[in-house]
């Protein structure tokens, strides 16, 4: 039975080849974990963009892009491992979901209004 106690955001391994001439040296892997946004607050902001964002979620460090519905913040700070601060940038009306992107793959999205 596997039980995971913490959630890790990067493990390196050590990965060995073994066949009937013997085992080669290690080689390190690293896996990144998939990050996951769980909140927003705001919730809503207008369409001129402009409004400082915070996210929160798991495995944030390293954030290589924040978008608001495939459109790129204007800009965004990582603020911890689970929190992130970014700017909305101008979009039409409407919901769209805000993704964050790190070594690990892109997050789940999180719904954010323009109104």
């Amino acid at each position: 039975m596997l039980q995971a106690d913490r959630i890790v955001e990067v493990l390196t391994v050590l990965v060995t080849v073994t066949t009937a001439g013997g085992t080669v040296d290690g080689v390190a892997f690293t896996y990144a974990a998939v990050p996951t946004l769980t909140a927003v607050s705001p919730t809503s902001g207008t369409t001129a963009g402009g409004t400082a964002v915070t996210l929160t979620g798991t495995a944030l460090t390293g954030a290589t892009a924040v978008s608001f519905g495939g459109t790129p913040a204007i800009s965004f700070s990582v603020d911890s491992a689970t929190q992130i601060t970014a700017v909305s940038p101008a979009e039409t009306a409407g919901t769209v979901l805000i993704t964050v992107t790190t070594a690990g793959g892109t997050s789940n999205g999180i719904s954010y209004s323009y109104s």
